[in-house]
């Protein structure tokens, strides 16, 4: 893809690096393969940062495999958030720690602490095997997000596994992150391999990064031509992003959006109806997806950009989380991801202004009430 569509739909130019051997993860089975591997290849270095990090039955086979790789000599290191991974035992963590294997929580949970320290949580889903390659999305480290045939739940979620260049920029990320939660500066090794798909890392991390995820969504969402399809989890978009969804509808783009039915926080659902009812009124196409809970955060506008990480479409993603996605411009890529969503599309009802003006008047009146609160969910 040449420099001139790239400017088309990348924000910040100067950002794009290379990525290769790009796989979209588009279901657990194949999220889990892929990590497997990653961690049974890695020589050197492994990179873990995730949300939640769970002592189920895929976690305690998680932990045998890293100890083992860290008795083979591999330096491990893992952040978990600590609200995340609330339900996990610290004597999960705490055997990692004894086989040496470096691990810290993120932001521990703290009662008597400021609200936007409670609220600010590291949601996101990275994977760094020897400098080089990469797992970024939305899985977390539970069999929520695994297949039925090994006892997982089989939450609909989405990731991508890639090498090169594009791989320091994480790993500096990492390191960032590392550093300033107590641990120890360490060296950072040159990627062994290069790529050649132009990809950019957008993350919320402090002042300086805020709001990047959703300022890339939204330049690209602006010069948007012909199709704008997101997959989220937990939609309460702001006032700049409805507008910028009704404007691409005016000049004639095909929005579809597709959220969750089933979800693990329910009362998002709710407070959503106020601004869906809007959305719908404007033209935006909303689907509701009939499987297991949807957890995936993707976009694909005009089969050209694609979006793929941890960020949500609400207040806590924009404001206080660190999240991290990565934008991928690449035709064959933004070819498939469309493939992708529209399958998805099969699986999925449509949700008309019919269904939200039945809805009973205490549901009406509880979904206005609860998105007073949309700041706070």
């Amino acid at each position: 893809m040449d420099a001139y569509r790239i400017k088309k739909y990348c924000l910040n130019p100067d950002s794009i690096l290379m990525a290769g051997d790009i796989k979209l993860l588009s279901t657990g089975d194949l999220f889990l393969s892929e990590m497997q591997a990653m961690i049974e290849h890695t020589e050197k270095s492994l990179l873990i940062e995730f949300y939640e990090i769970a002592d189920d039955d895929f976690g305690i086979k998680l932990k045998e495999l890293l100890i083992n790789k860290a008795r083979q000599g591999v330096d491990i290191k893992i952040i978990y958030d600590s609200i995340g991974s609330r339900n996990t035992s610290q004597g999960y963590f705490n055997d990692m720690r004894k086989n040496g294997i470096e691990v810290i929580e993120y932001n521990p949970i703290r009662i008597f602490t400021s609200v936007r320290r409670w609220f600010r949580r590291d949601h996101r889903k990275i994977m760094v095997s020897d400098f080089t390659y990469s797992i970024l999305g939305g899985f977390n480290l539970s069999l929520d997000y695994l297949p039925y045939f090994i006892g997982g739940r089989n939450w609909k979620d989405f990731g991508v596994r890639f090498s090169g260049d594009v791989v320091s920029m994480i790993t500096r990320i990492f390191r960032d992150n590392w550093i300033s939660i107590g641990g120890s500066d360490f060296e950072l090794l040159p990627a062994s391999v290069s790529g050649d798909i132009p990809v950019s890392i957008v993350w919320e991390h402090g002042i300086k990064n805020i709001h990047s995820i959703r300022r890339s969504y939204k330049y690209a969402m602006d010069n948007a031509k012909d199709s704008i399809y997101i997959t989220n989890a937990y939609f309460l978009p702001d006032g700049l992003i409805y507008r910028c969804l009704k404007r691409a509808v005016i000049r004639g783009v095909d929005v579809k959006i597709i959220l969750p039915f089933k979800t693990d926080h329910p009362y998002v659902r709710i407070a959503s109806m106020s601004i869906l009812k809007l959305l719908i009124k404007h033209g935006v196409k909303i689907y509701e997806w009939q499987g297991e809970v949807l957890h995936a955060k993707t976009a694909v506008v005009d089969g050209v950009w694609v979006s793929i990480g941890s960020h949500n479409f609400d207040h806590i993603s924009m404001h206080h989380n660190l999240e991290m996605n990565i934008n991928i411009f690449d035709e064959n890529i933004g070819a498939d991801m469309k493939r992708l969503f529209e399958n998805d599309l099969n699986n999925s009802k449509e949700l008309t202004l019919s269904y939200i003006n039945k809805l009973p008047l205490s549901t009406k009146i509880f979904s206005q009430f609860i998105y007073l609160f949309r700041n706070f969910i």
